[in-house]
Formats: C-alpha cells, sequence, structure tokens
C-alpha cells in the first residue's frame, strides 16, 4: 500500500520547542485580547469621566468634564500601551515559527504536509472521513498562521505610520483591516478550543492536550 493511500495519524508527536510556543502564543494572543477589551470598556475614557470627577471632588478639587476626560485617557492609553508590546511579543513568537518551519525536514513541514492530506481525500470512503479531518485541520492551521501574519503586520503598520507622515492617510483603513482580522483569531480560538474538548470525548484523538505540554503521539 503506498503512503496516500496509508491511514492518517491525526495525532503526532510536537517537539518540545512547538509545544513551548504553542502555549505562549496562546497565552500572548489572550493577552492581546484582553487589553482590546479593558480599552473598550472598564478603561473607556468616557466610562471614568465621572469616577475622576469624583475623586478629584473629596480632595476638593473641581475639574471640567473635558478635563476629566483627559486624565481618563491616559488609564486607556496605557492599556493600548499593553497592547502594543503584545503585538511585538506576537509578532516576534510568529517570526520564530516561520524560521523554525524553514529548519524542519522537509516532511514535517506544514505545506507538505498539507499536500501528503490531499491523497487522503482519495481513500476509500470508510476512511475517508478522517482524511478529510486530517485535511481541514492542516488548512486551518495554515490560514490562521497567514491570519496572524497579516494581523502582526497590520499592527506593526499602525505602531510606525506616527513616525511616516506618508502612511498616515491609510492608517484607519489599515486599522480596520487590523480589527476585522481580530475577530478571525477570536473566531479560529472559539473552534479551536471547541474541538479539542470534542476530540476529548473520542477514542482515537483523546489526550490532545496533554499530548501538547508532554509530547505524547508520534512523528508526524
Amino acid at each position: 500500500m503506498n503512503n496516500l493511500q496509508q491511514e492518517p495519524v491525526l495525532k503526532v508527536r510536537q517537539p518540545a520547542i512547538l509545544r513551548l510556543w504553542h502555549w505562549s502564543n496562546f497565552i500572548v494572543i489572550l493577552c492581546s485580547l484582553s487589553t482590546v477589551i479593558f480599552a473598550k470598556t472598564l478603561l473607556h475614557a468616557n466610562n471614568n469621566i465621572e469616577m475622576v470627577q469624583k475623586n478629584l471632588e473629596e480632595s476638593n478639587i473641581t475639574v471640567t468634564a473635558a478635563q476629566a476626560r483627559s486624565v481618563a485617557h491616559d488609564f486607556n492609553d496605557l492599556a493600548w500601551h499593553w497592547h502594543v508590546y503584545f503585538g511585538y511579543f506576537i509578532a516576534s513568537l510568529l517570526l520564530f515559527r516561520i524560521l523554525f518551519e524553514l529548519f524542519r525536514p522537509k516532511d514535517q513541514r506544514l505545506i507538505p504536509l498539507i499536500k501528503k492530506s490531499l491523497g487522503y481525500l482519495k481513500m476509500p470512503a470508510a476512511d475517508k472521513a478522517r482524511g478529510k479531518h486530517y485535511f481541514m485541520v492542516r488548512c486551518a492551521y495554515l490560514s490562521f498562521y497567514l491570519i496572524l501574519f497579516a494581523q502582526a503586520c497590520t499592527g506593526l503598520f499602525m505602531s510606525y505610520s506616527d513616525d511616516v507622515e506618508s502612511l498616515k492617510a491609510i492608517r484607519h483603513q489599515v486599522s480596520n483591516v487590523h480589527a476585522v482580522l481580530m475577530w478571525f483569531i477570536i473566531a479560529f480560538i472559539v473552534v479551536h478550543i471547541a474541538g479539542v474538548v470534542r476530540a476529548e470525548f473520542t477514542r482515537e484523538n483523546r489526550g490532545i492536550v496533554s499530548d501538547m505540554i508532554n509530547g505524547g503521539g508520534q512523528d508526524a
């Protein structure tokens, strides 16, 4: 039986460095998303004007709403500063992932694995479901990396566009793209977690979480 007809291995052993990257990326992305949530809600300047005025009045200091908003805006700016820092971290992790991919054995790289998985779609009907799942998972990973790359690029663009006059004209459009990509990333995380939870209740794929901690599986 040739390799294309072999049953796809859905659980593979991941090297420690890739597992560390996975969890680091997950944590940093969550932290980055958290800064957006705080900046848009609890730390939004308009939501804290009254609190600033009230606290200053307790010290016998009276300020206008505009002055209070300026003070409250500093807290909002702090949240966005942390968002930028986490963005740099994400970009660094992504660069590492790209370099790691380039130096992996060719048969373990994502693109060759996707090409290999195309062969699984030609398997007999009884095994085709697993082959299709294998193919879709690999394509989902590739899509996520491409979206994350675009997100990092748009984020870096906004970070430096204020210093380049010619880039300011399209900063708003890039910001809109950055915001839309964020929702794709959130959707991927939700679907990914749901898929992992579902897999934990199947005999074939049980133990995915522990495998991403201690390795598990076998080589791709």
